[in-house]
């Protein structure tokens, strides 16, 4: 049986989920953009202030899961190649691209809000999540989760939005923004945007959207297993911390070790679970949530420092090196130190 009290006293505990659980609850509170939120905000800029560290408190210490905030991971396969990706799709060859199936996703689901309460927030991620080809019923089914508050979709703006993903977007009482990046000042990008016809199809139904601009990136830098020690990978995570919890299932035949999760698994990071796909899950044992793991492992998964997948990344500690938005590279890189 996990203590609640020392749970709720640990200082990651409550920076990864309690305050996360607040941040994304308010914004589910604000509503959706519009004229309505000018009533919404105040009152939950009041629930913030009096009501909401308690309210989470009290549900954990009654063993209830409020998941804050998780990325569903559908496809490794992007329009794209940028030699900076976050997500880690430079390095995914054609043979060994991860993508789940509508079913597949669903089971996971099935499983996950089996034992949680609620998520907050679900953002739906690839690759390039238009590449999904049940992108419109797997909306349909998110919006009929009432353990899903909302969620959103971030895309590349590199294919074009069909009138029927549209109309599920339009009628969906839960989808909160369609975030899209803006890819127009990258040095050596080849596929044509697509952002002007999508816009235009959000503006003209009423939909939300945020327009992700910026004039750089910052450099993730090379990808491989630099042999720190336990000590200098927990370090490592907490100069970095990205809140960026992400979903994915075990379908794909490539997938070493996916006895260790047999119905998905969800990971600290896209990193984390991206270099499960690409080296397997065995080496990663412990990193993971096995969504057939007990209550307990989900409480105990927000107060975990130590990752072996945060040994793969750059040192956190060190300023980030600003560089030309998403650079394009023509070969797939390898999890190796450059020569």
């Amino acid at each position: 049986m996990i203590d609640t009290t020392k749970l709720l006293e640990n200082k990651l505990f409550q920076e990864r989920y309690i305050k996360a659980n607040i941040a994304w609850y308010f914004s589910y509170l604000n509503g959706k953009r519009g004229l309505s939120r000018i009533y919404k905000v105040p009152y939950a800029a009041l629930m913030k202030k009096f009501f909401l560290q308690k309210y989470f408190e009290k549900r954990v210490k009654n063993g209830i899961i409020d998941i804050p905030y998780l990325e569903l991971v559908l496809t490794t396969k992007c329009t794209m190649r940028c030699q900076s990706c976050n997500n880690l799709m430079q390095y995914f060859s054609p043979s060994n691209q991860y993508s789940c199936t509508l079913e597949g996703i669903k089971k996971s689901l099935e499983l996950l809000l089996s034992k949680v309460d609620s998520i907050a927030r679900v953002r739906i991620i690839g690759g390039e999540p238009l590449l999904f080809k049940d992108l419109p019923q797997l909306v349909d089914y998110l919006d009929l989760q009432k353990k899903i508050l909302t969620f959103d979709i971030l895309t590349n703006a590199t294919i074009d939005f069909k009138d029927e993903l549209v109309q599920r977007f339009k009628k969906s009482k839960k989808v909160r923004k369609i975030s899209i990046s803006d890819y127009r000042q990258a040095p050596n990008l080849k596929i044509p945007l697509k952002q002007e016809s999508i816009l235009k199809k959000l503006k003209e139904n009423k939909i939300a959207f945020s327009y992700n601009t910026t004039d750089h990136w910052y450099d993730t830098e090379k990808i491989y297993k630099r042999g720190r020690s336990k000590e200098e990978i927990i370090k490592n995570y907490h100069h970095c911390k990205m809140p960026c919890v992400s979903l994915m299932t075990s379908e794909g035949e490539n997938l070493k070790g996916k006895e260790l999760a047999p119905n998905g698994a969800i990971f600290v990071c896209p990193i984390s679970s991206s270099l499960t796909r690409l080296k397997g899950l065995d080496e990663f044992a412990g990193d993971f949530l096995n969504l057939d793991d007990d209550k307990e492992r989900f409480f105990e998964f927000y107060t975990q420092d130590f990752y072996k997948a945060c040994d793969y990344c750059r040192d956190f500690s060190k300023p980030y090196k600003k560089i030309p938005i998403a650079i394009q590279t023509n070969k797939v890189l390898k999890l190796e130190k450059e020569d």
